[in-house]
């Protein structure tokens, strides 16, 4: 979550080791956390998860926060009845269903949709058998999870007895001593959670905001009714906002896509893999998660140099008539200052992204096709004009022509600019 006035967008997720008999590290479960202050803040629930969802798969990524173990992450009732954990690969996601929610039958048919798609579904705080009353739930479920500090030894040995029946396997949870974890194993208990093990860790990472404008114009050209989405305009919109389409990148990686793994060498080609419907009921996730995020200063001049560096790439592609690589060479322009947005190094920033081997080679800085339009992209910008000549010649690009191609993306990116950070930004359209 934004801190106002903060120059970096530093988001927060805590997690908390689940582990096997063997002591072994089964999965983590993922918390919210607003700040580096290891405690819940009040939040509306469904906020809470969706802060957790983004910034986890989306910001700082599980092979850093899980170590690509698998993550409990708690449901309500609401985001379950939107299938937002279909958005998530099965092998990465435990759901786990908060213990205020009431199955109706519509619900009980999503847990079973769920099971049948592979999802490992778990019940939080059981306290009671009035939770597992319904058979047909139990069929669905897999994990319970039972707070042995609340739940007294009789009751406990009945939730256990049911639990057995229905082959269901049995998480205790809040265990805080070596006799404790002792009691529950012989009890039959066979994941365990609790500060005996571990309290919660707060891991943090670096968040680029999306523009409240992009995000507007995206949700008006999705919510069109009567036809079909316009691709191409949507790829015009995205094509203005960084932190858009990294997240987007991201999402296809993390997601239960059957094109996951595909590499991607534009960013029309990540919007149509990803698909009109789950891209609506993204921007629905992120309208819970962004509402009161702002881009600060640094980020604004991060966004705009990278649109005029795609501008540039893009343009010196269409000279040199590479006009089936000019959409690749604007991606890469557009995602060269990844590492600076995200405060890593260009290899983890890009590492999870589906990206064209090349595009990721060129980011990285090996000298492909991509990196030369990059490279002169960057020497203008900078002034390095020796460098500059000799990516020209390589190239056979006079100065003239790409002093013209400069001044074009500077006047392109400025209009951009000031479009989205005027005063009422949120009522621009980007014509």
């Amino acid at each position: 979550m934004l801190k106002k006035g903060r120059k970096q967008m530093e988001v927060f997720v805590a997690r908390q080791p689940i582990l096997n008999l063997n002591e072994e590290v089964y999965a983590y479960e993922l918390l919210y956390r607003d700040s580096h202050v290891n405690q819940f803040t009040a939040i509306d629930a469904s906020r809470a998860t969706t802060e957790v969802l983004v910034n986890s798969f989306l910001t700082i990524g599980l092979d850093r926060l899980s170590q690509n173990k698998p993550c409990f992450i708690n449901f309500t009732e609401k985001l379950l009845l939107d299938q937002i954990p279909k958005h998530f690969n099965p092998g990465q996601l435990i759901v786990e269903i908060l213990e205020d929610v009431c199955f109706s039958e519509d619900l009980i048919g999503e847990c079973r949709d769920l099971k049948e798609k592979g999802y490992t579904i778990a019940l939080d705080d059981v306290i009671s058998l009035e939770q597992l009353s319904n058979p047909h739930l139990l069929h669905y479920i897999d994990i319970i999870k039972v707070d042995i500090r609340v739940v007294p030894a009789k009751l406990r040995a009945d939730i256990i007895h049911l639990a057995k029946a229905y082959d269901l396997t049995l998480l205790a949870e809040k265990v805080e001593t070596r006799e404790e974890h002792q009691a529950c194993v012989l009890e039959g208990f066979k994941l365990f959670q609790g500060y005996y093990y571990s309290k919660p860790v707060v891991v943090s990472g670096i968040d680029i905001p999306f523009f409240t404008a992009t995000y507007f114009q995206i949700i008006e050209e999705l919510s069109v009714s009567g036809r079909e989405v316009d691709v191409e305009k949507v790829v015009d919109i995205l094509e203005q906002d960084l932190a858009l389409t990294y997240k987007l990148l991201r999402l296809i990686n993390s997601s239960n896509h059957q094109h996951s793994h595909v590499p991607i060498q534009s960013i029309k080609q990540a919007v149509m893999l990803l698909g009109a419907d789950a891209l609506k009921k993204w921007m629905y996730v992120l309208s819970i998660e962004q509402t009161e995020r702002a881009a600060s200063t640094a980020s604004q001049f991060l966004v705009k140099t990278s649109l005029l560096r795609a501008k540039m790439c893009e343009q010196v592609a269409i000279k040199l008539r590479c006009g089936t690589l000019s959409d690749g060479c604007f991606l890469t322009g557009f995602m060269s200052l990844v590492d600076v947005g995200t405060k890593q190094t260009t290899s983890e920033a890009i590492q999870s992204l589906p990206l064209d081997v090349e595009i990721k080679d060129a980011l990285n800085g090996e000298r492909n096709l991509y990196r030369r339009i990059l490279d002169i992209a960057i020497a203008m910008e900078t002034a390095e004009f020796e460098i500059l000549d000799r990516s020209l010649e390589e190239l056979g690009i006079d100065f003239s022509e790409i002093f013209e191609i400069y001044g074009q993306a500077i006047a392109w990116a400025d209009r951009l600019y000031q479009e989205h950070f005027s005063d009422n930004e949120s009522d621009k359209v980007i014509k």
